[in-house]
């Protein structure tokens, strides 16, 4: 699978969520663009140390991000006076990330492997999916005092992914553990995580 990287500092992507973003930089600008006329999915990989970003030759993989990613289309929902540009990147699932491609773009594109995944929940966890729901709701009435924008929220958490996503997203404030919530390729195993989070005090408030 050919993808178009995106790569950014402490930003995840989590299939069945929504990430907007600014794009500024003329190379990404250029991405965005090729992205919806070509209908290419995006992934956002994390950089692990921005020290560390250097150039990649083509046919050689990427060491400064990890190689796991969210990947996704990006929609352009403003598009401003100085060029910069306003986009949701709706997350569709994660892949592996191999190699660069030469494409003759002023962005990186890469080869890469969907990843799938378990999404199945045991019923041994289905208490503690619905304590993460509890908090979830909890957080979502705090911070989202319009009740359009609240209600529109709610109504997108229909399944397991679609809340492990969104608490991973939103209430898990250190990014390398956001980063390991992604890595996990069975939804059991997201949920313990985050249940043993909800125990410590790495969550949002």
């Amino acid at each position: 699978m050919e993808v178009f990287l995106f790569p950014l500092v402490n930003v995840t992507l989590f299939p069945h969520t929504t990430k907007p973003l600014n794009i500024f930089e003329p190379r990404y600008l250029a991405m965005v663009k090729d992205a919806v006329a070509q209908q290419k999915p995006i992934a956002l990989a994390y950089i692990e140390d921005p020290t560390k970003v250097a150039p990649v030759r083509p046919g050689d993989p990427i060491p400064f991000i990890r190689d796991v990613a969210g990947y996704g289309h990006v929609q352009i929902i403003e598009e401003r006076v100085n060029g910069t540009l306003l986009v949701f990147l709706q997350g569709q699932g994660k892949l592996r990330i191999k190699h660069t491609i030469d494409r003759g773009t002023p962005y990186m594109v890469c080869e890469a492997d969907i990843i799938p995944e378990q999404l199945i929940v045991e019923p041994s966890h289905l208490v503690r999916l619905q304590g993460l729901m509890k908090i979830l709701t909890r957080w979502v009435h705090t911070h989202i005092p319009d009740p359009a924008q609240r209600d529109m929220f709610m109504r997108n958490l229909h399944h397991a992914p679609d809340i492990v996503g969104a608490f991973s997203s939103y209430m898990v404030r250190d990014y390398d553990l956001q980063q390991m919530v992604l890595e996990f390729n069975d939804i059991n195993e997201k949920v313990d995580f985050l249940h043993r989070l909800t125990e410590s005090n790495e969550l949002t408030t």
